[in-house]
């Protein structure tokens, strides 16, 4: 809440005779949302989220490539691929 201090805490008190309401001081993680405040803005990221879903995905410490795979290999509908290593983290990922 924006303002002087003590417009706020006139405001908190009249919030909390209607919805009993509990100051927690200054937002810094809402659903899995890192919230950073400046004098000028708000940033918002999810880099804690990242992190996490890639230390439990065993893939943290994994390098970068640009090309995962060779450009050149042909895929069939006949070779069996396992997606089993995915299936813990598919959920995490539809949330990004």
């Amino acid at each position: 809440m924006e303002g002087n201090d003590k417009e706020n805490d006139q405001d908190k008190q009249a919030l909390n005779k209607t919805f009993n309401i509990k100051d927690l001081g200054n937002l810094r993680y809402f659903l899995d949302l890192e919230i950073k405040r400046s004098e000028k803005d708000i940033m918002m990221n999810q880099r804690k989220y990242i992190r996490e879903l890639l230390i439990n995905a065993a893939i943290l410490a994994c390098k970068p490539t640009v090309t995962p795979i060779c450009s050149l290999v042909k895929l069939s509908s006949s070779e069996s691929v396992s997606f089993k290593m995915f299936k813990p983290i598919e959920g995490l990922l539809k949330i990004l």
